[in-house]
């Protein structure tokens, strides 16, 4: 007895190929309807908890944590200078002022560590003014082991937006020279000497000619 062998008819295809859309669709509906992990909740409720910790009030950690745009970055900010003799108030208010919290409390800690004579006001006020602290911090520090100047001035000097190289080839700027060496200026050229244009006189009105009438011819008749 001969086994027969169906073929998958055309209908079937498109079938299989209609409930596989619809099981899509319907996995990515209960998707959009199932809530979001509560990653975002737990950054917020970390950082009142961090708050609370470092003995900030109660209004003030919800207030500061509910307007942070990453409330963990901003925790941690306030945990690592309220852990480097800054009182937690002050930490909090200078965190919350920055765009880069984290940034500037590695900022604050990296200068305070390696310039040890600097005032920790000064810093805390230098690193919350800087746009890249990371970047800030490592100027002064860098500035304050080879110049051996002192901290304020270190400080003032890489916070200074101006405060950058002013002989630097190829450069617009006029070159000054230092140590007495005289630069002779350039030759500037001559202007052309232009002759004025002659004037241009207009005519005189002339009267006009007087014509004699003609005689009348006499007709004949």
């Amino acid at each position: 007895m001969n086994a027969q062998i169906h073929q998958p008819t055309p209908q079937s295809g498109v079938s299989f190929v209609s409930t596989l859309a619809s099981l899509s669709v319907a996995a990515g509906l209960l998707a959009i309807v199932l809530p979001a992990p509560a990653t975002a909740a737990n950054d917020y409720d970390r950082c009142t908890s961090d708050l609370l910790g470092a003995k900030i009030t109660t209004e003030e950690a919800a207030s500061a944590c509910s307007r942070a745009f990453a409330p963990r970055d901003l925790s941690s900010c306030v945990s690592q200078l309220s852990g480097n003799t800054f009182a937690a108030a002050d930490a909090l208010n200078a965190c919350r002022q920055v765009r880069r919290p984290r940034e500037m409390a590695t900022c604050v800690v990296d200068i305070r560590r390696e310039v040890t004579d600097s005032t920790a006001a000064e810093v805390l006020d230098s690193c919350r003014r800087s746009l890249l602290p990371k970047r800030y911090s490592d100027c002064v520090v860098g500035v304050n082991r080879a110049a051996k100047v002192p901290p304020t001035q270190a400080l003032d000097s890489c916070v200074d937006a101006s405060y950058f190289p002013r002989e630097v080839d190829p450069t617009f700027l006029p070159f000054t020279p230092s140590g007495g060496v005289s630069v002779t200026p350039l030759q500037t050229e001559t202007p052309l000497q232009t002759s004025p244009a002659p004037e241009v006189t207009s005519p005189a009105p002339t009267a006009p000619a007087t014509t004699t009438p003609a005689q009348p011819i006499p007709q004949l008749y």
